[in-house]
């Protein structure tokens, strides 16, 4: 028997060769937007995943859409942009389907913006979901860097906690150790199925505000169990970095943390073993990392713990560690002098103070610089050098602390502040003026939270600009104007907290220089004081005219590594950091 055959009409119109598979316009448009991805047509991509998740009609591609818009934003270099749309998804929970590799994406997002407090909130929001083996490590470092930052915010909200022994009073330390989270690039492909189609119903979904509808369910997760005080946040800080393996590239830094860590909760030996242990494994030639940069900031933490403890000459050896080419090695040799000083090593404190007014860091800020050179003047009893010395300090930091004064009463608002600043850094000012305006600016970022506010909101300058010139199709369309909306909403709320900051710093640091100038005026007291105690000596007829000054025996000779060179006025590069002032006359006995 024949099979069976289609059935025709006697008019011969057949209707087995009918194709009925008719695509739905909405699985056109998004089979069409993820062409224009393969393509990296990435703008005309993100306006067409844009309608569709906005399309009533098209549910099924709703979570697809969202997804591949956020990743759309990511490779148009709008970072901040594709936070805020890989956050949306982060928000319905764990029930929507790329939930788990928005989370991953975060990853990549905290490579590409200077300030990850944003990407570490949702890091921290999802401390309990399982990592792929490859973040784990990154992870578990951020969340603890995370952490310890909440631990900072509570102590300043006064939410320490139980207080735990200390050995000695704390000093502040770096509160912003910036490391860089830097690491591979993100992968081309997370192996996920691009062309997935969500089925069933749904709920309808809270309406988002600004351009389009939010058609999807927002189902959040519960909230991962977070400590209420600012000791909590320290041990699971320790507990989380203590996990990263001595394999990852995220060990070194997670050590160099922990140390901070047990510094602030009173374990100083603890720390300086976790310091020396970063300093070991960055080794250049037998270490099994290398990061010049962390390496010298263990070096800078172990200088600093050791003149806590007035142990002066094991801070010197590790200030000794801070290069020439590094960023921190004027600040490190500044500290320095202040250990040369301890040790009544006056050559070396005046030597290195040299350096640091040198014409090569004029525009450079350490006035207690020449406080400190003051003083060392004074305790040799050469007391018009001292003098002469404040008078040079008060010439040159009056003018500043009477700018910061002006400034703060014309900043009548914090952001007023800010958006000075903002304006000094786009456009230099010229001449004397704009030269103390300049250092104003360095004074101010100087602030290690208010430089980070600073970077977010140049990078949503520089994003507003991208689609600016982005072209009308994008500029005009929808999702264009949906996200100069955020950017500039987002903006407002940095410049907000970041003119507070300033104000802050600007206040602070008019304080610190008023309490300089008045440390100067008791040091010329001092001085004024003590020539007058010889005079009333002199004029009473009295033999003993109090310290009496010798000449100070000194020497030119040197080490078989290095060079003699009289001073002559000039200033050569690779001299610096290594003048010696010889004083050849004072009242104190010489150290060897």
């Amino acid at each position: 028997a024949k099979p069976a055959q289609a059935a025709k009409s006697e008019e011969g119109i057949g209707f087995g060769s009918l194709d009925i598979s008719v695509k739905s316009p909405e699985k056109e448009a998004f089979e069409k937007a993820l062409d224009l991805m393969k393509n990296k047509k990435y703008r005309d991509a993100a306006v067409a995943f844009w309608d569709l998740y906005n399309n009533p009609r098209a549910k099924q591609y709703f979570q697809a859409s969202e997804y591949q818009l956020a990743k759309a934003l990511y490779r148009m270099g709008l970072y901040h942009s594709a936070l805020w749309r890989f956050g949306m998804i982060l928000d319905k929970g764990m029930s929507h389907k790329y939930f788990k590799t928005s989370l991953e994406w975060l990853f990549f997002i905290s490579h590409k913006i200077t300030d990850q407090s944003e990407v570490l909130k949702y890091v921290a929001k999802y401390a309990d979901f399982d990592f792929p083996a490859k973040y784990r490590d990154e992870f578990r470092f951020l969340l603890a860097k995370y952490f310890y930052f909440k631990a900072l915010e509570m102590e300043q909200a006064g939410k320490v906690g139980r207080p735990e022994p200390t050995k000695k009073k704390e000093k502040k330390e770096e509160e912003g150790f910036g490391l860089d989270l830097g690491g591979d690039e993100e992968e081309e492909s997370l192996g996920l199925d691009l062309t997935a189609e969500e089925g069933g119903k749904r709920k309808e979904r809270q309406q988002d505000t600004g351009f389009g509808l939010d058609l999807e369910t927002e189902e959040k997760p519960g909230p991962a169990e977070l400590p209420t005080d600012a000791i909590g946040f320290l041990s699971k800080a320790k507990a989380l970095l203590i996990q990263v393996s001595e394999k990852s590239k995220f060990y070194p830094r997670a050590k160099y943390l922990e140390g901070i860590i047990l510094y602030k909760q009173g374990n100083h030996q603890d720390a300086v073993e976790a310091f020396k242990s970063v300093v070991r494994i960055l080794h250049p030639k037998r270490g099994k990392f290398r990061d010049d940069e962390l390496r010298e900031k263990a070096f800078f933490q172990l200088a600093r713990i050791h003149y806590e403890y007035k142990q002066f000459r094991y801070a010197l050896f590790y200030y000794d560690h801070i290069t020439p080419d590094s960023e921190a090695w004027l600040e490190a040799l500044f500290e320095a002098s202040w250990a040369w000083f301890r040790l009544g090593k006056y050559q070396k404190t005046l030597g290195n103070l040299i350096t640091l007014d040198s014409p090569f860091f004029r525009d450079e800020y350490f006035p207690e610089g020449l406080v400190l050179k003051a003083v060392t003047y004074y305790e040799n009893c050469r007391y018009p050098e001292s003098n002469q010395i404040v008078k040079e300090f008060k010439e040159r930091f009056e003018p500043l602390h009477d700018a910061l004064d002006r400034l703060l009463k014309k900043a009548k608002t914090p952001e007023t502040a800010y958006r000075k600043l903002l304006a000094i850094q786009k456009a230099p000012p010229s001449g004397e003026a704009g030269r103390m305006l300049r250092r104003i600016l360095k004074l101010a970022l100087s602030d290690k939270d208010l430089k980070l506010l600073n970077s977010s909101v140049l990078e949503i300058d520089r994003e507003l600009r991208r689609i600016a010139r982005a072209g009308s199709s994008f500029t005009d369309s929808k999702i264009g104007k949906r996200l100069v909306m955020f950017l500039n909403e987002r903006r407002r709320e940095l410049v907000k907290r970041a003119g507070q900051l300033t104000q802050n710093r600007l206040q602070r640091e008019k304080r610190y220089l008023a309490g300089l100038l008045a440390q100067a005026i008791r040091i010329k007291v001092e001085n004024d004081t003590a020539e007058l105690e010889v005079l009333k000596r002199v004029q009473a007829g009295e033999m003993d005219l109090g310290p009496i000054l010798l000449p100070y025996e000194w020497s030119a000779a040197v080490d078989d590594e290095k060079l003699y060179w009289p001073y002559q006025g000039e200033f050569w590069r690779d001299e610096l950091g290594t003048y010696e002032y010889t004083l050849t006359w004072g009242c104190r006995k010489q150290v060897e």
